[in-house]
């Protein structure tokens, strides 16, 4: 068996045992996680904390984590899935029978890999390093990583599937982040001691402002925590 044979046999054994980690409640919270609509209350605050503190160039950030989302989304769903052919675990012939799905969900042919991974990444690794508090950081990677772990739990991708994508998307927000600043001439720089006693971030964010857009996360995890309690009885 060869090194990429191993990979692959390696990589449904995990998938089987992760999606194999099934409970009625955790089928409605992770489909919940999946959903782009659950997260509202969240990139609403996130989008007003763009206008109120980065202003005229709001606008130009705006634009940069359009095109960074785009650009992750079209190299997974229209580069790689057609070219890789790599199917997903409920259109895999060995496993389709064995993988646990939700609301009979099954994706598009391919997943190899996986645009969710990619685009969550992406707007986590653009967001930290614009906003520049290590709690944030902390909280919007742990939230990137339950929603790629839901497309496993879900049964539409393997783990090798998340890990490439998760690492493309990382990497691309870094490098759209220094394009950004290359371009606009933007430099990141420490703030005066006055402006730390006003307790800002490095790159100007208020700090009881991101401490509010965590807060909001937790919300949404916490309600949607309880929803899927409710529905699981």
């Amino acid at each position: 068996m060869s090194i990429f044979e191993t990979l692959v046999h390696w990589d449904k054994n995990l998938f089987l045992t992760l999606n194999g980690l099934h409970t009625n409640w955790m089928d409605h919270f992770m489909w919940l996680m999946s959903e782009t609509i659950v997260w509202l209350p969240f990139f609403l605050f996130f989008i007003y904390m763009l206008i109120r503190n980065k202003k005229s160039q709001s606008l130009l950030w705006f634009l940069a984590f359009a095109l960074l989302i785009t650009f992750t989304d079209q190299i997974a769903s229209g580069v790689f899935k057609p070219l890789v052919e790599r199917s997903r675990p409920t259109h895999d012939p060995e496993l389709a029978n064995l993988v646990h799905v939700v609301n009979n969900y099954r994706g598009g042919n391919y997943g190899f890999f996986s645009s969710h991974a990619a685009n969550v990444f992406a707007f986590a690794g653009l967001s930290l390093l614009l906003i520049r508090n290590w709690v944030y950081s902390v909280c919007i990677l742990i939230w990137a990583t339950l929603i790629a772990y839901s497309r496993i739990y879900l049964g539409v991708h393997f783990p090798l599937d998340i890990l490439v994508g998760a690492l493309f998307g990382f990497l691309s927000s870094i490098g759209f982040y220094y394009l950004y600043n290359a371009l606009t001439k933007v430099k990141t720089t420490k703030h005066s001691g006055k402006n730390r006693r006003r307790k800002k971030t490095t790159d100007g964010f208020p700090e009881n402002e991101v401490i509010q857009l965590n807060s909001i996360l937790a919300i949404v995890l916490v309600v949607c925590f309880l929803t899927s309690y409710y529905l699981s009885w």
